[in-house]
């Protein structure tokens, strides 16, 4: 797929994205460092990574990366090669130079975070080390530049279900990201968030949300050198109807007429991760709601 000029100059910019998967009801959402060559989308995680088994269960997928006062979100479907598997290397090898191009790409522009994975390489785990790791390729069926805009600075704020070290390092990021569906592929839009004695609440700065959709909130820290410092959280659950305004107001120290429209985020499961440790708990709010329902 070619892109605009004004999408091309955000991806080079840039060196980490967020790429969304349908996880059975609801999104998910993580980081990933990327290369854009030969008209696809490159990246690469564990062949034990979650990503791996979503993809080929469904691949409808986005990729969203900020650049800042703008954006631009791709979406369309993805690929999985396994380099230890004769199949896949076969397929690579049909589909022409596109994948090694791809990959020299990538290696080339992420320098530093190769770099910085390497430092980390007596502590990974098993599950990440380079003869683990396989390529992802996102075909691109659209592209869309979104305007951002900047983000004033925030309040902390304490996202519910993570670990103390990575609420810490969260609580005063500013600019969180909303994912939900849209003709089955999942859309990203940068947002203001806030949680307020547990009630997670965010605003899109475009698009609508329906009430009772599945969908989520991506808070993270990123660095642009290690791996191991990246810390993030990703909540997942339904949305609500529109709720007051002013609690995100009170976080930005912003007016109240100028924040977009509210949602509520009920959250039903959280994903953190920092550096390669992952987990995955259930909120309060939650397991009581299931008591509850019976």
């Amino acid at each position: 797929m070619r892109l605009s000029r004004d999408a091309q100059a955000i991806l080079g910019r840039a060196r980490i994205g967020m790429l969304a998967l349908k996880a059975g009801r609801l999104p998910l959402v993580n980081p990933a460092a990327y290369s854009f060559a030969a008209g696809s989308l490159w990246m690469t995680t564990s062949r034990y990574a979650a990503k791996n088994v979503l993809a080929r269960r469904d691949p409808r997928a986005a990729f969203f990366v900020d650049g800042g006062a703008r954006g631009v979100l791709l979406r369309g479907t993805l690929e999985v090669f396994d380099p230890l598997s004769l199949n896949n290397q076969v397929r690579a090898a049909l589909a022409g130079p596109g994948m090694y191009l791809g990959m020299a790409e990538y290696a080339l522009r992420n320098v530093p975070f190769v770099a910085g994975y390497a430092l980390d390489m007596m502590r990974l785990p098993r599950e990440w080390m380079p003869y683990n790791r396989i390529v992802l390729q996102l075909h691109p069926s659209d592209a869309e530049v979104i305007d951002i805009g900047s983000f004033p600075a925030a309040q902390a704020a304490r996202v519910p279900a993570v670990p103390a070290e990575v609420s810490r390092h969260l609580a005063g990021v500013p600019r969180g990201y909303a994912c939900w569906f849209d003709g089955g592929v999942p859309v990203i839009r940068p947002a203001l968030w806030e949680v307020d004695h547990g009630t997670v609440m965010l605003a899109p700065t475009a698009g609508r949300i329906r009430a009772g959709a599945p969908g989520a909130l991506v808070v993270e820290s990123q660095n642009r050198f290690r791996p191991s410092r990246m810390v993030g959280a990703c909540v997942r659950g339904t949305f609500g109807g529109p709720v007051d305004r002013d609690a995100i107001a009170e976080r930005y120290s912003i007016e109240v007429d100028t924040v977009p429209s509210v949602v509520e985020l009920r959250a039903e499961r959280v994903t953190s991760w920092r550096g390669f440790t992952i987990t995955t708990a259930i909120p309060r709010s939650a397991r009581r709601l299931r008591v509850a329902e019976g």
